[in-house]
């Protein structure tokens, strides 16, 4: 056995980069499994990030004191029966309110994820697809 080395031929200059080949695809099928676990991602973190500003703002209105100013409203508007509408501004009701409406935000998000994926097979199998372009560089 002989040490064999390759060499590139001397033809070929070594700092020329290789031609840009261009590719053309068409998407035709979205997997509607993959949407659901995307869309749901993107609902959970839509709706985490919805929550807890819901919660900051609360916070902060509650120190500032325009809570308090709200109670008072009500109160003066309202007088004796404004102790329903005045529950809602606690911040243990704010909070349950708060995470009843972002379970209802991952589920209508999620569902919705679907159904975009359902709807995009349907126009792609009679139009072809999306067509999207690729380069390597």
């Amino acid at each position: 056995m002989s040490d064999q080395t390759f060499e590139a031929p001397r033809s070929q200059k070594a700092s020329s980069a290789p031609a840009a080949k261009q590719v053309r695809l068409n998407l035709v099928y979205i997997d509607v499994w993959a949407a659901v676990k995307v869309s749901s991602l993107f609902a959970v973190a839509i709706s985490l990030a919805l929550f807890i500003t819901l919660l900051l703002t609360w916070v902060l209105l509650n120190a500032v004191g325009v809570i308090g100013a709200l109670e008072g409203v009500v109160g003066d508007i309202l007088g004796e029966g404004g102790g329903a509408v005045l529950a809602l501004f606690s911040f243990g009701q704010v909070v349950l309110l708060g995470f009843v409406g972002a379970l209802i935000n991952v589920v209508s998000l999620t569902v919705l994820g679907s159904l975009w994926a359902i709807l995009y097979n349907v126009v792609a199998r009679l139009t072809g697809g999306l067509t999207v372009g690729f380069t390597n560089t």
